[in-house]
C-alpha cells in the first residue's frame, strides 16, 4: 500500500501513464526538459509551456538531489488546484556534480502556489524522499515497464 501522510499519497501523483523511461546519460538540466515535455499536457491550458518552462529554469537551480540519489525537481504554480507530477526512470543514472551523486530516479512535481496548500507540499516531499530510498531506486532502474514501476512503488 502506497503511504499516506496528511492527505498526500503516492497514488494521487504516479501512475503507469506518467512514468517514463530516459534512455542515455542526459545531464540533468535535459531530464528536466524532457520531464517538463511530459507533463506539460497535464496542464496545458493552465499553465502556458513558456510559463512552466521558465519557472523550471529558475527553480531548477535551488532544487537539490537528495542524499539517496533521488532528484525531485519541484515548483509552484498559483493557477494549479492539485499536484502535477511524472516520474523519470534514467537506469544509465546522471551524474550530478553538486551533489557528487549518480541519479536515477527523478520525479517532476508541480504544486499550487497557495497557502492553503503549502503543508501539503511539504508533506509530500517528505514522503517522496522518505519512499525513494537506494534499494527502492536501484530496483526501479531495473525494471522496464511503467505498470511494474507502478506495481513496485505501490507496494511500499
Amino acid at each position: 500500500m502506497i503511504r499516506q501522510s496528511d492527505g498526500v499519497s503516492l497514488s494521487a501523483i504516479i501512475n503507469p501513464e506518467n512514468i517514463y523511461f530516459l534512455e542515455g546519460k542526459p545531464s540533468r538540466e535535459e531530464v528536466v526538459r524532457r520531464l517538463a515535455e511530459k507533463i506539460l499536457p497535464q496542464v496545458s491550458g493552465i499553465i502556458t509551456g513558456k510559463a512552466l518552462f521558465a519557472r523550471l529554469a529558475e527553480v531548477e537551480k535551488l532544487n537539490q538531489v537528495l542524499e539517496s540519489g533521488f532528484y525531485i525537481p519541484h515548483a509552484k504554480f498559483p493557477e494549479l488546484d492539485g499536484f502535477h507530477a511524472v516520474l523519470g526512470i534514467c537506469p544509465e543514472g546522471f551524474p550530478d556534480a553538486a551533489a557528487g551523486l549518480t541519479v536515477k530516479v527523478v520525479l517532476l512535481l508541480l504544486s499550487p502556489h497557495k497557502p492553503a496548500f503549502f503543508q501539503r507540499h511539504l508533506n509530500m516531499l517528505s514522503l517522496l524522499s522518505q519512499t525513494f530510498q537506494p534499494e527502492l531506486i536501484e530496483k526501479l532502474a531495473a525494471l522496464k515497464d511503467p505498470s511494474e514501476v507502478f506495481a513496485l512503488i505501490k507496494s511500499k
